[in-house]
């Protein structure tokens, strides 16, 4: 609970309640250690107080010596020792009553300041046998001296109030100072507050200016870097999310023309041809079997076309033999689908060692990089050749690394035109590296240009429960 309240306080609060407690046990032991000093003082000082005042008194009696009268040795001796202070002198009578000599106001009639009975117990010397002398006048009538510390406490009291009040309006003065300060210091805490919850609702083009102090201007430039990145990302993403919506429309008008150039043409032709067959069919069968056969020979070539442009529109979408052959013959026709496309340029495809299938997000995103890799080369490289190398490399054993089986090394390289330094990342690319980021993995684009394209893409990979199951992805490695 003590906890809790504390840490909800601000940081100026805690830094200030923290110099003030320390203060303040700094002060209790030295007001502990005054304490113990004055009262060690007092006890010396009462010790010295009666031995003075024994020797005065015999000195007064024996000056008083020749007076025989008793009487008048108690009216001038208090005369004679009314400056003595510390100590208290009382007569004796036979009976034990003690009868004040000096000092005549030693009972408080408000002449002596006031004392805490707290101050008083702590620092007034315990009495003893050295705390009282008797000065015998004679033997009926001897003279009692008592230390009384009193005068020495009162004196103790208003150095130690003083020195407390000065120490208290100092502590008042050092905190009034360090608020204000902790204030002007801290202030770029509270900039920083509100800059991040600037960022949180997505206002990406907050600054904050440098701050004075050394530590906290170290934080707001990193603050500032964080919110340009951020800035820069949020730009990146929305550009990225243009071109996304530009694909999206320009596949769905690829696929619409596509239906409407052929299937729409095919289906008209077949809805032709089996139009005419019924009406041949009404007629003499024996004249018409050629015309016929011509017009089936028409829907079968109509339904041959419309199943290559079936197989082509679902391949483009998804490859259809995924999960059902190895990753080797799914890449196998790949390359070559695309060599025969485009006959002009050399697809050469190097396979190391690989296994029979890693997996459907694994296996897929191998494809769809080595399918964007070729394509972006051919689109945009006018490459002479294009190589794909896709190799498995094991992995030693290692601390954390206990599933951990392999890395799918990936390399797709041509020889075109390169890209221009200042040519923004495509939205092939930017996709093919969060593909492969998904999956733990890294993607790096080297271009020269007029000296081609390598795209250099690394997959972690880990062996699967079953023995005869493929690897599964490896989800975080960093």
């Amino acid at each position: 609970m003590l906890q809790k309240l504390w840490y909800e306080r601000p940081l100026r609060t805690q830094v200030l309640i923290a110099i003030a407690a320390i203060n303040l046990l700094a002060a209790l032991v030295a007001g502990a250690i005054s304490i113990v000093n004055t009262r060690t003082a007092t006890r010396v000082e009462m010790e010295a107080s009666l031995e003075v005042a024994q020797r005065l008194v015999v000195a007064t009696l024996n000056d008083l010596a020749s007076q025989d009268n008793l009487e008048a040795v108690k009216q001038q001796l208090p005369q004679q020792l009314k400056h003595l202070r510390h100590v208290r002198i009382m007569f004796m009578d036979v009976t034990g009553h003690l009868t004040i000599a000096s000092p005549h106001d030693i009972v408080g009639d408000g002449a002596r300041p006031y004392v805490p009975k707290w101050f008083a117990a702590l620092v007034r010397p315990q009495k003893g046998g050295r705390a009282l002398r008797v000065v015998t006048v004679d033997r009926s009538t001897p003279i009692v001296i008592v230390g009384e510390p009193a005068d020495e406490i009162a004196e103790a009291w208003q150095d130690f109030s003083s020195i407390a009040i000065v120490w208290l309006v100092l502590n008042v003065i050092v905190l009034a100072v360090l608020y204000v300060v902790l204030g002007r210091v801290l202030d770029p805490l509270a900039h920083l507050s509100k800059g991040m919850l600037n960022l949180e609702d997505g206002h990406y083009a907050t600054r904050l200016k440098p701050s004075k102090v050394k530590e906290l201007a170290v934080i707001t430039n990193r603050f500032n870097t964080l919110a340009g990145a951020l800035d820069t990302a949020r730009d990146e993403n929305s550009r990225l999310y243009r071109q996304l919506i530009t694909l999206q429309e320009e596949e769905r008008r690829e696929i619409a023309n596509e239906l409407h150039d052929e299937a729409g043409p095919c289906l008209f032709g077949i809805t032709a041809n089996a139009s005419s067959i019924q009406r041949i069919s009404t007629q003499n069968l024996t004249e018409r079997v050629n015309e016929i056969g011509l017009r089936v020979g028409e829907i079968l070539t109509i339904t041959d076309r419309l199943k290559a442009m079936n197989r082509a529109l679902i391949k483009k979408l998804r490859p259809g033999p995924l999960g059902s052959v190895t990753l080797s013959e799914l890449i196998d026709e790949l390359t070559a689908r695309y060599q025969r496309s485009h006959p002009d340029t050399q697809i050469q495809l190097g396979l190391g060692e690989l296994g029979k299938s890693y997996g459907e997000p694994i296996d897929l995103t191998v494809y769809r990089c080595i399918q964007e890799g070729i394509a972006n080369a051919i689109r945009h490289g006018d490459p002479k050749a294009v190589s794909v190398d896709l190799a498995e490399t094991p992995i030693k054993r290692g601390r954390g690394r206990a599933q951990l089986a392999a890395w799918l090394h990936l390399t797709i390289s041509d020889d075109g035109k390169g890209i221009p330094p200042s040519t923004p990342k495509g939205f092939g690319l930017a996709t093919m590296t969060e593909r492969v980021r998904s999956l733990g993995g890294t993607c790096v684009v080297d271009s020269t240009p007029a000296k081609g394209t390598t795209i250099r893409i690394e997959i972690p990979v880990r062996e699967s429960k079953e023995r005869s199951g493929a690897p599964e992805l490896v989800g975080e490695l960093s």
